[in-house]
């Protein structure tokens, strides 16, 4: 469990024996645009698969503005307020080695070909934690109304990830990728279904919101064999079993 950034407390419920009080909590928000039609969406469906896989996800949920339009509220983790550095990944890779497998699995299932250094948070020290965020590049993809499908479409039997991959260079052994294919492949699709659900309601058209809980139900079958089809993507692994 994540711990989260407070910005204000505020007076008592004054309800109840708990003592419970009214706070504010800060959060990172993004909306839709013309140019990126599929943000809420994309960034509301893989936070809500990141964290039933146990993944450190920041919990979200919708806001309305001023003018009622909806913006996906990421729960800011940055307790300093100061903006994070990105990560060095041999750093990171060799703190977080036991981890790397599951952030590959979750960016191929996700299809979100945009790990790169800066959406990846690190603490090192006795306690070290990492946090995966910004997803808005996944799934629909990040191009303009009405290419959500074609995206899908693309990334349906491709791995997506690639050598540019934050940590993929820190992968040794096969074995980091297989509780992570376990826990994606193990989601029932009810779940998949009502996220998906809920999700269209900020942009998606019938065909995308079908498309995209068809894409997801496929793909959490798919990403073993992507991983084997593509094993020269994992030039650390030299010696393959499982997979």
């Amino acid at each position: 469990m994540g711990v989260y950034r407070i910005t204000g407390w505020g007076q008592p419920v004054g309800m109840g024996a708990t003592g419970a009080i009214f706070a504010q909590v800060s959060a990172i928000c993004k909306k839709n645009g013309a140019q990126n039609p599929y943000y809420v969406a994309n960034e509301l469906v893989a936070a809500e698969l990141g964290r039933i896989l146990r993944l450190p996800v920041p919990p979200g949920f919708i806001v309305l503005d001023a003018n009622q339009v909806a913006h996906y509220a990421s729960l800011d983790f940055n307790l300093t307020g100061v903006s994070l550095p990105p990560i060095i990944p041999g750093n990171f890779t060799t703190t977080f080695l036991s981890e790397l497998g599951a952030i590959i699995v979750f960016d191929i299932f996700i299809a979100n070909t945009d790990r790169h250094p800066g959406n990846l948070s690190a603490e090192y020290g006795q306690s070290p934690k990492f946090t995966l965020f910004d997803h808005s590049h996944s799934l629909l993809g990040a191009g303009t109304t009405g290419t959500g499908l074609a995206s899908l479409q693309a990334a349906a039997n491709s791995i997506v990830i690639g050598p540019t991959h934050a940590v993929i260079s820190g992968v040794n052994d096969e074995a980091l990728f297989l509780p992570a294919l376990e826990r994606v492949e193990s989601i029932p699709n009810y779940f998949i279904a009502s996220v998906v659900e809920e999700a269209a309601n900020y942009g998606l058209s019938a065909l995308e919101r079908d498309g995209l809980r068809a894409f997801l139900t496929d793909r959490k079958a798919n990403v073993r064999n992507l991983i084997s089809s593509n094993k020269q993507l994992f030039p650390g692994i030299t010696h393959w079993s499982v997979l």
